[in-house]
């Protein structure tokens, strides 16, 4: 009696073992035609021992439609029903036939099981509309394997290519992203894959997001409007972005250890020795001395052109700075007036003019500060930042046209030897940069500094902004001429502590609004790599469950 039940225990304790569920592997080639439709293969690898059928929901599909369904199993094409599968069919009337259950929004694609164990299946179908037009690009985003399944993907993989004649998919026109699942997503030879990392689960789903550039499709299904708001929803949750420091980390780590440690210290060292500039640019690569005018006319693009283009070590100006600059002189110079705020630490700003009229760089972050501002024109603590996470783009793009401002302004002052490369007026105009930078820097500490008139001090601190140290420039200012502070602070419109809180929030104000924004487009750029499990939003296809039942 002990026997038998011991055999009855492990009997029972193996039987979920046995009557497991298992999808071994699904690889999906999907084949766009040039008006948006696809071709869809899928070949199934599982190992099934219960139910009658197996089925996929396709929903949720808007716009598109699923048609043309095939099954075959070892060069053997099951019989299709068409649209007519009914689920109660018993599985000996399954066997060897496949169908479509219609829904509201898709269709649940079925076939017959036959014998229980291993099988290897080939489905097919077409999908109408999958790249859709938007006004500014081309883009598909689908769900190809959907949560809830009764057995998971052990591996999964989907690859996407072209299936008529056009330039070769590359990061140049496409971009990608994966949500769902832990895995990559790239662009290579020509095509779109994604593949796990490992396997899914009951809550994973598989979803690729690709844009195409303008002209390579012809969709027939047309969205409008931006394709960055498709992605933008697509992006909210997901974990795009969020590892860059992890990423800088492990890129430093390599440099490290891959030949490139003498060069950092060399380098280190030079630069802390004051070493460090282009002699292209400035003639020499060590810059000392004091300059007390505002150099290069004020321009604010010239100089960030110097910092960012001048080191020796390919090390850039940090374009947040360059942002606090300019709001610190639409403060300064009256295009803004700033409210206090019931934070202590922040302060809140009143647009006055449209518009301001220094450069077209200056002209367009002014605008968009104005947008994120809102119906009241009251930049609050938050909206800049919130704007600058959504349009990512934007304001990425935005130093690197600052730079080119700037490289403009010495090549139309005829500075330039030839491009990048300063003759000795110009060269002397660049260290004169240099040199205000030491001054500011410096003059506390010495005894020949001289009296500033307060009109210069609004131009003092708008550099001192970009050069990063506001804050201790005006801590100077008002320790040695306090009664000019107080009519600094005066002229401006407000007191010597709102003046001191406004000098450090525009330099908090714009690191967090370019944190915010390289954060997002780190990843989000859709260059490839890593997936993100969470995010997806705005899918089509998939829906819930599927495998055997």
């Amino acid at each position: 009696m002990r026997r038998l039940l011991a055999i009855l225990a492990a009997a029972l304790l193996a039987l979920p073992l046995v009557a497991r569920q298992q999808v071994k592997d699904l690889d999906i080639k999907v084949t766009v035609n040039r008006d948006g439709s696809a071709g869809v293969v899928q070949t199934w690898s599982v190992y099934v021992n219960e139910g009658t059928e197996w089925y996929i929901p396709v929903q949720n599909l808007g716009p598109m439609a699923v048609e043309n369904l095939h099954v075959s199993e070892g060069g053997t094409v099951f019989e299709s029903v068409g649209r007519h599968w009914d689920v109660d069919w018993t599985r000996a009337r399954k066997t060897g036939k496949c169908g479509m259950v219609p829904k509201g929004d898709g269709a649940e694609l079925c076939w017959g099981i036959g014998e229980y164990g291993d099988h290897v299946w080939t489905v097919s179908f077409t999908l109408t509309g999958l790249v859709m037009g938007y006004d500014d690009a081309d883009a598909l985003i689908f769900t190809w394997i959907p949560a809830g399944m009764g057995a998971s993907p052990e591996h999964a993989r989907v690859t996407i290519v072209p299936g008529f004649d056009c330039p070769e998919w590359t990061y140049d026109n496409t971009r990608v992203w994966g949500f769902g699942f832990y895995g990559d997503i790239n662009v290579a030879n020509g095509a779109v894959v994604a593949e796990t990392s490992e396997s899914m689960g009951y809550s994973s789903k598989f979803i690729t997001l690709v844009k195409f550039n303008s002209g390579v499709f012809q969709p027939t299904v047309v969205r409008g409007g931006p394709v960055q708001d498709m992605i933008d929803r697509a992006l909210d949750g997901s974990s795009y972005g969020e590892d860059d420091d992890d990423k800088f980390f492990l890129g430093l780590f390599g440099l490290l250890f891959c030949g490139g440690l003498l060069l950092l210290i060399w380098a280190g060292i030079a630069s802390a020795l004051g070493y460090k500039w282009k002699k292209s640019l400035f003639g020499k690569t060590k810059i000392e001395g004091w300059y007390r005018d505002v150099p290069l006319e004020g321009s604010l693009p010239a100089a960030y052109y110097l910092l960012s283009k001048g080191k020796r070590f390919e090390v850039s100006a940090p374009a947040n700075s360059l942002i606090g600059a300019y709001f610190l002189r639409w403060i300064l110079s009256g295009a803004v007036r700033v409210e206090n705020s019931l934070d202590s630490k922040n302060v809140n700003l009143t647009f006055l003019t449209d518009t301001v009229s220094f450069d077209s760089v200056e002209e367009d972050l002014f605008r968009w500060a104005r947008i994120a501002s809102g119906g009241n024109l009251v930049l609050e603590k938050g909206e800049f930042e919130k704007w600058s996470k959504k349009n990512y783009q934007k304001l990425m793009d935005w130093p690197n046209r600052a730079s080119r401002a700037g490289k403009d302004w010495f090549r139309d002052h005829g500075y330039f030897v030839r491009s990048g490369e300063c003759n000795t007026d110009g060269r002397k105009e660049a260290c004169h940069l240099i040199e205000f930078q030491n001054f500011l820097k410096d003059f506390t500490i010495s005894d020949q500094r001289e009296a500033v008139e307060v009109k210069l001090w609004k131009d003092y601190l708008v550099y001192a902004q970009l050069f990063g140290i506001a804050d201790k420039v005006a801590k100077q200012f008002k320790k040695l001429y306090p009664a000019e502070f107080q009519e600094l602070a005066q002229q401006t419109g407000m007191d010597v502590n709102t003046l001191n809180r406004t000098i450090l929030w525009s330099n908090s104000m714009s690191n967090r609004a370019f944190t915010q924004a390289v954060a997002k487009a780190g990843s989000v750029s859709g260059t490839g790599g890593h997936t993100s499990f969470g995010g997806g939003g705005g899918s089509f296809g998939g829906g819930f469950g599927g495998g055997a039942r």
